[in-house]
């Protein structure tokens, strides 16, 4: 057991993406997860830390099973509750963090609970908020007082992040926290400006401040990731989760001052290469004045897994109609990785000791083999089944389905690959940590919806893949033809457009439109681009400036605003509560380009469903044929609405069927 930290110390546990509940109906690897996890506690008390700090994704499913719940409560039950005294001094209003009522402090101060070993811990995108409450396991922890749930985000398009600040002796230390958000959401959020941090009155080299943030730390997508630059830089350092590669020193940010450390998981959930590191929990020591110390620990529990790579056609000796001799080969292969893994073992049984290897020593074990030709017109390497091969180690590995990964390099012709997706990269990905809303993004990218917005599909196509929520797709289908039928009733512009095309895209603009509620700047953007294209198809020629758009909010209020082309980069400060105070990051004027648009709401009274409904005021009567046309609509206008104020449904209907018709 490692000596106390002496009294201006702050030790600090960090661990993330622990994915407790992973996996666990296998009869192999189904205990992994929370028996690595009780070692980390463990490690935990062995050591003698002042607070764990857990990164996020503490479980595999925002509804996580009983056996799951079991296990990670007793963990902390058995590690985290003593009679030690927690030195650390609460020096903030923890109410400002912890938004649940009556549970506003921190469980240590709790005269209730006998806590000796704080946790601190962020939601993850696996353990994230659901529900009508927005409730998440760690929700249900916290509750319970084992946990200590910071960083939860309330708004995603208007975040604040407030920090907890402990002191211990002579050492401050400003905890912040960021809750997983949806990574393109969070990259518009801080493009735009609106992410606030709250930061201590006084803080020139005083408080030494720690960021849990839960996103892609590299660019899967152009937007689908949290680049570093966007975080502040009077921070020290940045506990990075979600990423499970274990990278086992701090990487320091030159342009911002920060380091970065990112722990990686404790359980392999895919078999990639960076799940192939090393596992490891880190030790971190904050002393007032001195550089912090890191202390990475291995995980004896985690299980050991080897992957590498084989191309056949490297191997001169090979012939492609060779299948026995490449069955060989691969087998060998494997052998070895075998031997890698179980060490001293694989020796012993090599020298005829037999001995019964323990399930839990059975090593994860991926044989990438590329069995393509030697040349476009050659014959592909004949490879035994990849199911049949792999089946042949049972009892040796814990992955008995799965060794190998056949897979072959293909030269695609610029058209086919803009056309239509790469398999074999699709493989690649189901293996990573890009997940099943990438996949279906690139698929959406290649067609043009006109009724179901790509975004929410995707959204919804990975709630009922990822987070097992069975009607997610159904709730949102239904909802979207509701809103679609509601836009067809209520915008009489619809009416006024013969060709089908130019119906579809404009159907598009003014749906966007009405999905964008939360964002008022985009929201008026897509309110002028509609507008501006239905004239273009009345060919009258008015601009953006002269068009009046009328909306009302869900509460029935409105408000004239104006939307102009100034950005403003500032940064306030204001005295809060706990001696804090306010500092709002914006993006800087090269971030925006928006042109001088603007715009007067009148009152119009609310839709039963509480969403907005957005109707463009037709044009002014020009000189010249504009003039007739309009005229002409009007007449129609006028004519549609003695029926009844509002077109049916099967008229619109009708009416659109007889466009497409025609057209």
């Amino acid at each position: 057991m490692l000596e106390y930290p002496d009294p201006d110390t702050i030790r600090i546990l960090v661990t993330s993406d622990n994915h407790v509940g992973y996996n666990e109906n296998d009869p192999m690897t189904g205990d992994d997860s929370w028996k690595t996890f009780a070692e980390i506690m463990s490690v935990a008390r062995e050591k003698n830390v002042d607070m764990v700090l857990q990164g996020g994704d503490l479980f595999h499913a925002n509804k996580p099973s009983k056996k799951a719940l079991y296990h990670v409560m007793k963990c902390l039950r058995l590690n985290c509750m003593g009679d030690k005294p927690c030195e650390l001094e609460l020096l903030s209003d923890p109410s400002t963090v912890f938004k649940y009522g009556e549970f506003t402090d921190v469980n240590y101060e709790d005269p209730n609970m006998n806590v000796s070993i704080p946790v601190f811990g962020i939601s993850g995108n696996h353990d994230d908020a659901s529900g009508d409450a927005l409730l998440s396991p760690m929700d249900i922890l916290q509750i319970s007082g084992l946990v200590n749930h910071f960083g939860k985000v309330m708004e995603s398009d208007n975040i604040e992040v407030t920090p907890l600040l402990f002191q211990k002796g002579n050492t401050k230390l400003a905890l912040y926290g960021l809750a997983s958000v949806r990574d393109e959401r969070l990259f518009r959020t801080f493009k735009e400006g609106k992410v606030k941090f709250n930061v201590p009155a006084v803080r020139d080299g005083e408080w030494f401040s720690i960021m849990c943030v839960h996103q892609n730390h590299t660019g899967h997508t152009n937007t689908a990731f949290l680049p570093e630059q966007f975080l502040p830089d009077f921070l020290d350092l940045v506990v990075w989760g979600h990423e499970h590669e274990c990278i086992p020193h701090l990487m320091h940010n030159s342009t911002k001052g920060f380091d970065v450390l990112q722990p990686g998981s404790s359980v392999a959930t895919s078999l990639c290469d960076a799940e192939s590191k090393e596992k490891q929990v880190f030790i971190l020591e904050i002393q007032n004045g001195k550089q912090p110390q890191l202390t990475g620990i291995p995980l004896k529990t985690s299980r050991r897994f080897i992957m590498r790579d084989v191309s056949l056609k490297s191997i001169s000796a090979l012939k492609p109609h060779d299948r026995d001799s490449i069955t060989k080969l691969l087998q060998q292969e494997v052998q070895d990785m075998i031997n890698e893994a179980l060490g001293e073992k694989a020796q012993k049984n090599a020298e005829g000791l037999e001995q019964i290897i323990p399930t839990s020593d059975l090593p994860l074990i991926r044989l990438r083999v590329d069995y393509s030709a030697k040349s476009e017109q050659g014959l592909d390497y004949q490879v035994e089944n990849a199911r049949r091969f792999s089946n042949r180690f049972v009892g040796t590995v814990a992955n008995t389905n799965n060794v190998i990964q056949l897979y072959k390099k293909k030269k695609q012709t610029a058209k086919k690959a803009q056309d239509r997706m790469d398999i074999d990269s699709l493989t690649g990905n189901r293996d990573g940590d890009v997940g099943v809303q990438a996949m279906v993004q690139n698929l959406l990218q290649s067609m043009n919806l006109s009724l179901l917005p790509e975004l929410g599909l995707n959204e919804a196509i990975g709630r009922f893949v990822e987070k097992d929520e069975k009607n997610a797709l159904k709730d949102y289908i239904d909802r979207e033809i509701d809103n679609e039928v509601k836009l067809l009733i209520t915008n009489q512009q619809l009416g006024n457009v013969d060709d089908i095309h130019d119906l579809k895209k404009l159907v598009k603009d003014v749906r966007s439109a009405n999905s964008l509620n939360s964002n008022p700047q985009a929201f008026r953007e897509q309110e002028n681009a509609a507008a501006s294209f239905a004239t273009q198809s009345w060919g009258s020629g008015i601009t953006g400036r002269d068009v009046e758009v009328d909306s009302s909010g869900t509460n029935g209020r409105t408000s004239k605003s104006r939307m102009r082309n100034t950005v403003k980069h500032r940064t306030q400060k204001r005295n809060g509560p706990s001696g804090l105070s306010a500092e709002i990051i914006e993006s800087d004027e090269s971030d925006r380009d928006i042109s001088p648009i603007e715009i007067d709401d009148e009152p119009e009274p609310t839709t039963q469903s509480g969403r907005r409904d957005v109707d463009t005021m037709e044009p002014p009567v020009t000189e010249g044929g504009s003039g007739h046309k309009t005229s002409t609509t009007r007449k129609r206008r006028a004519k549609t609405n003695t029926k009844g104020g509002r077109t049916p449904k099967t008229d619109v209907l009708s009416s659109l069927l007889a466009s497409k018709r025609g057209g």
